[in-house]
């Protein structure tokens, strides 16, 4: 008899994997040796684990015998050449990651729901990483689900199915697995499931979703691994290909710096934040050809100001943007925050040539304006965008200045301000809002396009920041006419310029920016272009000095000296360090040194007088 409608996870696994090779070798599922109604060609696991007290029985002295006991099972079922795995409670890490393919939920659910029948999608914007989840209470379109297919990945989808799919399911959801109830025999589950397959090969679902795979993850371990290796080659080979960034919104005003720190102990400090200072820490004698994915990722970046103070820390793998284009696949693949995406070349084009259209030629001058903090080069925003007025008197700073509402986070209006003659303004004159960002390594050049737009719409919809700004742009004229700069408010005559900082040659135009960067300006743009605000992208060459490392602490001048216990490491006098403290934690082979060898060494002065080093700190043995 027909049971009743019972719920199902299915995944499909790649070819070659089967019932045999499927598991982890450790799993703790037993074959199901008394399972009487079994499909034909089927293997069931079972996972009947020893029963427990809850934990929160002996937290709250609850006397009663609790006992909590989990169970669990998979199905292997052959279907063809190919091999399903259905999945019965929490027994999915059992399974080894790669045996199973990591899109066949969501292109069977893609392939048989109705476009016009959602009900939730769980959605990605991985740029700035947010994370969403749109549910409605009345089925509906893709479009009323909020997704944005130039920007945004589907993860799983929710809907009713096709009128010709009713016989399979009435509702799917779909990632990697397919969720779906079904009142089934088990003697039906093979030919289902070929229903299943015959659906995940279809393309269909490009038709009536065209948008929605422009950018995919990668998720496949087999394909990931193909790829970690592709952007290790650019690492080993020093090719230009990899950049190296924040994986979080900088603000440069905050003096950011770096250090590394790895096997080989921890940098000095880097002003700069780049591939070349991560080099130079690994050092002209370090074997690249050597390195592996697992160095890699054993590698961190802490954030510091320009004195060493340690503040944020991420992975360098995390940190690497890296784009490859193998031959003869008609996709680009994407290194971001240490995961890989897959972008469709036509998606790619399109992208391209909206944005190369918005490109001009920058009328802000070249960078050259370092800050200097403790004697060393600091880049600075700010230094910048206050040095345009005096370089030019057309232009306004308005820099670190606010128009929000009150009660609302501080909006910046723009770094700068300037008005001149259009003959396309209402008024005869437009004035452009100009937001400056140093380098296209910052991971978040979307914080400073959405704050353009932002910026733009208060400007438009809140007669307070309105009025702020107007404010704003009276206190700073500096012999500008008020008339003329003020004229732009009446008939919202004005334009967006993204104005960024680089080494990077401006010809390259949008090629210059990393995919996601790419995509988020897109979007923005198009904000802008609906409200009929025109807007540009502009490179600002770099023309600052390159900047060097330096020392977290200053270096002493050291000597090994014979103690009763052995050697020590003391200071030598007129460096104003105590002589008679022993220096803590010295490298093994300064210690090991003969009495009498001096070095130069990093000390660092506690607040009780103590000395210390450290075995990763540079040291050099003294003339």
């Amino acid at each position: 008899m027909m049971s009743k409608s019972r719920p199902f996870s299915i995944y499909l696994l790649k070819a070659g994997f089967d019932a045999t090779n499927a598991l982890e070798d450790d799993h703790e599922l037993q074959p199901a040796a008394g399972a009487t109604a079994l499909p034909d060609g089927g293997t069931l696991f079972i996972l009947d684990a020893e029963r427990k007290h809850p934990w929160w029985r002996s937290y709250f002295g609850i006397q009663e015998e609790l006992w909590q006991q989990f169970k669990g099972a998979i199905l292997f079922l052959p279907v063809g050449d190919r091999c399903f795995a259905l999945t019965f409670g929490h027994v999915l890490h059992h399974m080894k990651d790669e045996a199973y393919e990591y899109d066949f939920g969501l292109i069977v659910t893609l392939n048989s729901v109705d476009p016009k029948e959602l009900k939730s999608a769980d959605m990605i914007e991985p740029g700035p990483a947010r994370r969403r989840r749109t549910q409605v209470p009345v089925s509906t379109e893709l479009t009323y689900l909020d997704f944005d297919g130039n920007s945004e990945i589907i993860k799983s989808l929710t809907g009713k199915v096709k009128a010709e799919y009713k016989d399979l399911f009435s509702n799917a959801t779909g990632s990697a697995s397919l969720k779906i109830s079904m009142k089934i025999d088990p003697g039906e589950l093979a030919e289902r499931c070929a229903r299943l397959l015959a659906l995940y090969d279809s393309e269909d679902y490009k038709e009536t979703f065209p948008n929605i795979q422009n950018i995919v993850p990668v998720r496949d371990p087999a394909e990931v691994n193909r790829l970690n290796q592709l952007v290790l080659e650019s690492v080993q080979s020093r090719d230009g290909s990899t950049t190296l960034t924040i994986p979080d919104i900088v603000d440069y005003r905050d003096n950011t710096c770096c250090m590394f720190q790895g096997p080989g102990g921890t940098s000095e400090v880097y002003p700069d934040i780049s591939m070349e200072a991560f080099y130079d820490y690994l050092g002209e004698d370090f074997d690249l050809n050597a390195l592996t994915i697992d160095q890699l990722k054993s590698y961190r970046m802490i954030l510091t100001d320009v004195e060493g103070a340690p503040g944020r820390t991420y992975g360098v793998f995390r940190s690497l943007i890296f784009d490859a284009e193998p031959q003869g696949e008609a996709v680009l693949y994407h290194l971001n925050e240490g995961d890989w995406y897959k972008a469709e070349k036509s998606f790619v084009a399109r992208l391209k040539a909206y944005l190369d259209e918005k490109c001009e030629a920058t009328d802000l001058c070249p960078y050259n304006h370092d800050g200097v903090k403790d004697g060393k080069a600091v880049y600075s925003e700010g230094n910048y965008n206050a040095a345009i007025p005096g370089w030019q008197g057309r232009f306004i700073c308005l820099d670190q200045t606010d128009i929000s509402p009150a009660g609302s986070t501080n909006i910046e209006p723009c770094d700068l301000y300037s008005v001149q003659a259009d003959g396309d303004a209402k008024c005869g004159h437009r004035a452009s809002l100009y937001h400056i960002k140093i380098s296209t390594r910052s991971s978040h050049l979307s914080h400073l396009f959405n704050q353009g737009v932002n910026s733009i719409e208060l400007i438009e919809l809140e007669e307070t920041s309105r009025t702020k700004m107007q404010q704003l742009v009276v206190d700073r004229l500096s012999g500008n006419d008020q008339a003329t700069y003020l004229a732009p408010f009446e008939n919202f005559d004005f334009r967006v310029v993204f104005g960024i900082i680089s080494h990077k040659d401006p010809a390259g135009l949008s090629d210059n920016l990393p995919l996601f960067s790419k995509i988020s300006l897109m979007r923005n743009m198009q904000r802008l272009d609906v409200m009929r605000v025109p807007c540009a992208l502009a490179f600002i060459p770099d023309e600052s000095p390159a900047k060097g490392g330096h020392s977290k602490h200053q270096q002493f001048l050291v000597e090994v000296q014979d103690d009763a216990n052995g050697h020590v490491v003391r200071a030598l006098p007129g460096q104003g360090l105590d002589t008679v403290v022993p220096i803590k934690r010295c490298p093994k082979a300064v210690k090991d040194s003969a009495a009498g060898t001096r070095y130069r060494m990093v000390v660092k002065v506690a607040d009780d007088g103590s000395l210390t080093t450290h075995f990763g700190w540079p040291y050099e043995l003294a003339a």
